[in-house]
């Protein structure tokens, strides 16, 4: 078995505001300010394959875009069509890599605008789907390192991609009989974003599955669409999870991101495939399939196009643009001009105008503390609007809408002429089929290790096989840092964002 030399190099993390300063050096020009006007949701789906030959494993290529001025995604699942040959994670060793995610993030830092833009690579790893097995999330063994960036078996490989994340057993629960469900095949890769250990996971389901819901979108679960493809970021959906004030406030459109998921095992010398390596994803029999994306754009309570996560006033139309430095905003504090009680820049500016420890832009009521001494950013009907200042936290009906899009992208394998088909047994015998059962205590690590995040061997306080930066599952430094870089790209072979409904700070 080939072992991937990318695996040894060492993960150099930047300080927080090292992050910062160098990030800044690309910086996003945007236009001028935007009078009320409804929200834009229109995200643009490519996918294309390497080699479309029928029952060959093939490299799947997906662009996803959401073009500036959109509202971002609260809700994202994708469907791999059935007919796609999908090879189940307890015949794939764990450690391999199976894919690498590239975007460029749009953020705002430190209480700013939407003006940096920052790199994010992810090299996602088979993974345990051993739903017995199981690591924290956050830091419980107080080594200044969450949980799953730690390698407390020194084997190389982060905890949590060879253990399951416990919070995924409260995510993923079936709603009729309050069992854990089980995914057929997870892929994850830990990377640094600005100083912050950042976890990325894909979670394939059986055809049919219906997943849990999340506020009111209502996702399909229709099998012909095929095999539910489920990204999750960080802890994000935990329904015990603590947010935290973060440096990172804001995540921005547009989004331009492209998501490779390898068809077989890759040569880290050569960048090829292996001959008779091991596969990943096997392409179907020769016809038209179509890869089918449900989506969700955030809720604009106030109509004005800035979704109520960006907006700091949420409830009111902005004067100015929220992704604009200034604009709007006299004193610069992050509050726009419709509800900022002092806008004069001569003395009024405040950054936490609430003193509640979340900045103006990282707070979802900025106006009325609801910090850590209070109920902590608490935001029930999951609008973006915190319980302290929505008029309505237990509606039925948040704030806002949730704007839908279906886009779709057709694959055309061989001729394109055919009837479609999984591929045969010989071709894929490992691919899933219904009836087949994960064994989920059968899958092996790598030895060495195949893929792109070994820990490196001591962090900066001289752990053993961690990685450093501290940061709870629930803060806004670690989800919007790399849901503005991936969110888009991964919602076709990897899995599509699932419910990323936030509350600011979490």
């Amino acid at each position: 078995m080939q072992i991937n030399k990318v695996v040894r190099n060492r993960i150099r993390l930047m300080t927080g505001w090292a992050a910062i300063a160098a990030a800044s050096l690309l910086v996003l020009v945007a236009g001028g300010a935007d009078s009320v006007h409804a929200a834009t949701f229109d995200p643009q789906l490519a996918v294309a394959v390497d080699d479309p030959t029928p029952g060959a494993p093939s490299d799947v290529v997906a662009n996803f875009d959401l073009a500036d001025g959109n509202v971002n995604f609260a809700a994202v699942v994708s469907f791999i069509p059935p007919d796609w040959g999908v090879v189940t994670g307890d015949k794939i060793p764990i450690g391999m890599q199976t894919g690498q995610l590239d975007a460029q993030s749009v953020l705002g830092l430190a209480n700013g605008a939407c003006g940096t833009q920052l790199p994010v690579r992810f090299d996602m790893l088979n993974a345990s789907i051993n739903t017995n097995d199981t690591v924290p999330f956050d830091d419980e063994d107080e080594n200044n390192t969450n949980d799953f960036a730690d390698d407390h078996d020194g084997n190389g490989i982060f905890d949590g991609i060879d253990k399951y994340p416990d919070f995924l057993n409260r995510v993923f629960v079936d709603e009729d009989t309050d069992e854990v469900m089980q995914p057929i095949r997870r892929s994850a890769g830990v990377t640094p974003v600005a100083g912050i250990a950042v976890l990325l996971q894909f979670l394939i389901f059986e055809p049919g599955t219906v997943l849990p819901t999340r506020g009111s979108a209502q996702l399909p679960s229709n099998p012909e669409l095929g095999f539910p493809s489920v990204t999750v970021l960080q802890a994000i959906g935990d329904p015990e999870i603590e947010p935290q004030p973060s440096i990172i406030n804001d995540f921005c459109t547009p989004l331009k991101t492209v998501n490779r998921s390898f068809g077989t095992e890759i040569d880290p010398d050569t960048g090829n495939p292996v001959p008779d390596g091991m596969k990943f994803f096997v392409n179907p029999q020769d016809g038209v399939h179509t890869w089918t994306v449900a989506a969700f754009g955030q809720r604009d309570a106030d109509g004005d196009g800035y979704e109520n996560s960006l907006d700091t006033c949420a409830l009111t139309p902005n004067v100015g643009n929220p992704r604009i430095t200034s604009d709007g905003d006299t004193d610069s504090d992050g509050l726009d001009q419709a509800c900022d009680p002092n806008d004069n820049p001569q003395g009024g500016t405040n950054s936490d105008e609430d003193g509640d420890g979340y900045q103006n832009r990282n707070d979802n009521c900025p106006l009325i503390a609801n910090g850590q001494e209070e109920d902590n950013q608490a935001d029930n009907d999951l609008d973006q609007i915190g319980n302290a200042c929505d008029p309505n936290p237990d509606d039925a009906n948040p704030q806002g809408e949730l704007n839908s899009a279906t886009p779709e992208a057709e694959v055309t394998i061989g001729a394109g002429t055919g009837d479609g088909g999984p591929p045969t047994e010989e071709q894929c015998p490992d691919c899933w089929v219904e009836g087949y059962e994960v064994m989920v205590g059968d899958i092996e690590p790598t030895d060495p290790p195949t893929g792109a995040t070994t820990p490196p061997a001591t962090d900066d306080n001289g752990d053993n096989g961690s990685i450093g930066g501290n940061d709870d599952g629930g803060s806004s430094g670690t989800t919007i840092a790399i849901i503005a870089g991936v969110i888009a790209a991964v919602v076709v072979l990897g899995g599509g964002a699932y419910m990323v409904l936030r509350r600011r700070g979490s």
